[in-house]
């Protein structure tokens, strides 16, 4: 999506989400929630208030500004009480203002999509969105979560990092999805970059999903995607579908056993 830098920026539909969020009652807040979180991830831009090295900023004569070598950048965050911080944003300028003393300061601000907003937090801290009215705060937790159904909407699959202190549990899948491998299996023979894919049961947080290892070379997006829309209409029950590189530590670690597909070593191997 496009943004006009010389507009003020505003979120009339989210704003809209919120404000019928904060009016609800109790058997609706569930339904406003995700259609809020729906919004932000798939629609909306907020602005962020910045700390900026002004001094190595520089000022191109088509109006527009780049950051020197060595300049820094630091976000707005809000600290709870149980020290977890949340990275403030908000919807348009006026819920910025909403806060008297920044109405006599310089604010800098940088418009971030959902997916800069996950990044900055990367699963350590949360959002909080018009904290001076709103103040509507999603977990650390559902930021990741939001993250990841919006990768499988928009490509398909998500992609996780998987702390060393995570507890993960690898198994065999007990209702195994014939229909699902061999579609890949079909696909797998036509991309001459794929060596291998191992199937899992991955239990995660509580959470069941497909585990793929995939032993491949070239670009991981393109494979990955390209797998998955293979298996999306063969899969049955619901679970979604988790990818790794077998060239990664977890990936390694978790191809235990024959994978079910192996590309036919050619003469020259």
């Amino acid at each position: 999506m496009s943004i006009d830098v010389n507009k003020p920026l505003e979120n009339p539909n989210l704003s809209a989400l919120l404000k019928k969020f904060n009016n609800c009652d109790d058997s609706k807040r569930q339904e406003q929630q995700e259609k809020i979180a729906e919004e932000l991830a798939m629609n909306a831009n907020l602005l962020a208030m910045v700390n900026l090295d002004e001094a190595k900023i520089e000022h191109k004569d088509d109006h527009t500004e780049a950051f020197k070598k060595g300049s820094y950048v630091s976000f707005a965050m809000f600290q709870a009480a149980n020290e977890i911080a949340y990275l403030a944003v908000f919807t348009d300028w006026n819920e910025i203002y909403k806060n008297e003393e920044m109405k006599n300061t310089k604010v800098n601000t940088f418009i971030l999509s959902f997916d800069d907003m996950a990044a900055i937090t990367a699963g350590k801290a949360g959002i909080v969105i018009n904290p001076f009215s709103d103040n509507f705060i999603i977990t650390p937790e559902n930021v990741v979560h939001i993250k990841q159904h919006k990768d499988n909407i928009t490509r398909g699959y998500s992609e996780h990092v998987v702390e060393k202190e995570t507890p993960v549990k690898i198994g065999e899948p007990s209702d195994y999805p014939t229909e699902m491998v061999e579609a890949i299996r079909s696909y797998a023979k036509t991309n001459k970059n794929i060596k291998s894919i191992w199937l899992k049961l991955m239990i995660k947080d509580n959470e069941q999903s497909y585990l793929l290892i995939l032993d491949f070379k070239g670009d991981a997006n393109t494979v990955f995607s390209a797998i998955s829309r293979a298996a999306t209409p063969h899969i049955h029950n619901g679970l979604p579908i988790d990818m790794v590189p077998f060239a990664s530590e977890f990936g390694k670690n978790s191809a235990i056993g024959k994978p079910f597909y192996r590309r036919k070593k050619g003469l020259f191997w």
